[in-house]
């Protein structure tokens, strides 16, 4: 599905990114990585505009989320080091 994304605190201000694809719509809450950049949907909403083509779905993206620097590895007996 092409979803229209856009970047900001609400849909008044929010910079549009462009369209990604996506399996299924993204969801409120759920995160989304975008050029290496994990982020929070904030809101989702349809748009059933039938003379406009591209993206019928719209996200607005917010606060994004730190990746950790390195992952943790477990030491032989199971326990994180």
């Amino acid at each position: 599905m092409l979803v229209d994304i856009f970047l900001g605190r609400n849909r008044q201000t929010a910079k549009a990114e462009g369209s990604f694809h996506f399996s299924n719509p993204p969801v409120p809450g759920e995160e989304v990585e975008l050029a290496g950049v994990r982020l929070t949907v904030m809101e989702a909403w349809h748009k059933p505009g039938i003379y406009y083509r591209g993206a019928k779905f719209a996200i607005l993206v917010a606060d994004a989320v730190e990746m950790p620097l390195e992952l943790q590895q477990m030491d032989d007996a199971g326990a994180f080091a």
